[in-house]
């Protein structure tokens, strides 16, 4: 651990080093994955924003409205396509090691090391190029984390700043805000009375700029909730979200996974955060009030995790991080351990940090990307995928396109483009000569016997965890296009 002191790389050279590779690292190949069911969603409600010229907030929906609006932004600068869609979350994946760069908080080595973990942590990468909500979501966590330790440090107006745009970003992004509050809230009062006592040096501090700064957080606030007041009962809503939300956590809904999952994704896929769940279980007594209050909110977050049914792997993005703190702050307190007790912890980490890089390669790069791999949830298959960008080449086609079968998404998004689109069940109606079929494999043959010429038929699981679905191509439009398996069907169909 002594041997490599990041404090004494040179600044400009480090953080120059640190951007370079976070940049490529989310960028590379950033298209190569299938669309993921909720990343046709979002672009979906982003669409429908086209009609309505508002976000209208919906408290099932579990999603506050700021990532809507960011990502039409970004449609509008670069269409809507795969590329663009995921490219927003990338953007907050730097912000989230950029921002150690401003050093808000006083220790260099913690700054310089939470950084280079994100940097290889392998939920980080995969999540950061997920058209999804938790790239932003997870970096005004980080925001607001800053702002916290930075007040048990200097107690200034650059740490109520931070926490209170953490708080805002947090807020119009997911409902699961109020658990980080909480886990804030006792990693606060553990941090001790006298700390707990500096909360009365908050009018002494506040300026004007804070003024400015709060009430144009409310006016925005209240203008994406209400969609810019076409909507005054967004804001009802907004309160009125925490009880569908804490039914579903509860609930059956298809993701509810045991107590010890989160500790078994991590141990299969990311063993360093486990390093840093061990240490924050040696110092949630520690005497430096920065590492007791990281560590008391890391593991209260994770028992809170754990303990609701609900479980998406997605959300291990707001658990990992925290732990990457804890590691970071007690690197930078080496000198105090014994020197066994540094290369014990010098051994351990570096090997788990070499299965993380492993995950990180395996879950993003390698090709085709492991669907096996725990943070590959519920996504479009890589045969789906073939299908989709075949019938792409198609998008100026005047036939219809019938997604006929009961799972849909994210067709409806992936196929925007085309012409004539149509939502009839396989089961109820079958469209003359379409260009494609989409079908349940049990109303499969409803559509043979009704075909007209020949087509190819592909029987494919089109999502992860899901059954057999039937697809057709219309032959004569994909015979020089889609190079894939199938069975040609049809009247006529030629051998």
């Amino acid at each position: 651990m002594k041997t490599f002191n990041v404090t004494k790389i040179p600044a400009k050279v480090f953080w120059c080093v640190i951007l370079a590779l976070t940049i490529i690292s989310r960028f590379l190949l950033l298209t190569n994955k299938p669309v993921h069911f909720d990343e046709g969603i979002n672009g979906w409600f982003v669409m429908k924003m086209a009609e309505t010229g508002f976000y209208k907030y919906d408290p099932t929906n579990y999603h506050g409205p700021l990532y809507f609006y960011l990502l039409k932004v970004f449609e509008l600068l670069g269409g809507r396509e795969i590329f663009t869609l995921r490219t927003l979350p990338v953007v907050f994946g730097v912000a989230s090691i950029a921002i150690f760069a401003r050093g808000y908080i006083k220790s260099l080595a913690v700054q310089r090391w939470v950084a280079l973990l994100l940097l290889i942590s392998p939920a980080f990468v995969f999540f950061s190029r997920s058209g999804i909500h938790e790239s932003p979501f997870v970096f005004f966590q980080i925001v607001f984390a800053l702002g916290v330790l930075r007040w048990m440090e200097t107690p200034d107006g650059k740490a109520l700043a931070l926490a209170l745009l953490g708080l805002f970003g947090m807020a119009t992004l997911k409902e699961t805000f109020a658990i980080t509050l909480f886990c804030w809230g006792l990693a606060f009062v553990s941090a001790g009375w006298a700390n707990f006592r500096s909360l009365s040096l908050i009018p002494s501090v506040w300026s004007r700029k804070l003024t400015y700064l709060l009430l144009f957080l409310l006016v925005l606030f209240v203008q994406l909730f209400t969609g810019f007041l076409h909507n005054l009962v967004g804001l009802v809503d907004f309160v009125k979200a925490f009880l569908p939300w804490l039914q579903t956590g509860v609930g059956e809904t298809g993701h509810n996974k045991e107590f010890l999952y989160w500790i078994k994704v991590l141990w299969e896929a990311e063993p360093l955060a486990l390093v840093g769940v061990a240490l924050a279980l040696l110092n949630l007594s520690s005497k430096n009030i920065q590492l007791r209050a990281v560590s008391v909110f890391a593991i209260s977050q994770l028992l809170i995790y754990s303990l609701i049914p609900y479980k998406t792997v997605w959300c291990i993005l707001s658990l990992v991080w925290g732990f990457y703190f804890v590691i970071a702050f007690q690197i930078a307190r080496v000198e105090s351990w014994k020197k066994w007790q540094n290369a014990t912890l010098a051994g351990v980490a570096g090997l788990a940090a070499l299965v993380g890089i492993k995950s990180l390669y395996d879950s993003n790069y390698r090709v085709p990307i492991a669907m096996d791999h725990p943070y590959v949830y519920v996504n479009t298959t890589y045969e789906a995928k073939a299908i989709y960008e075949a019938v792409l080449q198609k998008a100026d086609s005047e036939s219809p396109v019938q997604l006929g079968s009961k799972e849909q998404w994210p067709y409806p998004w992936i196929y925007s483009k085309m012409t004539r689109l149509h939502y009839d069940n396989c089961r109820d109606r079958v469209l003359e000569s379409a260009l494609v079929y989409y079908c349940d494999a049990e109303d499969a043959m409803k559509v043979q016997l009704q075909l007209t010429e020949p087509y190819m038929r592909i029987d494919v699981a089109l999502r992860q965890s899901t059954g057999v679905s039937t697809v057709y191509l219309k032959y004569s439009e994909f015979a020089e296009i889609y190079s894939g398996p199938y069975v040609l069907v049809g009247e006529n169909e030629e051998p």
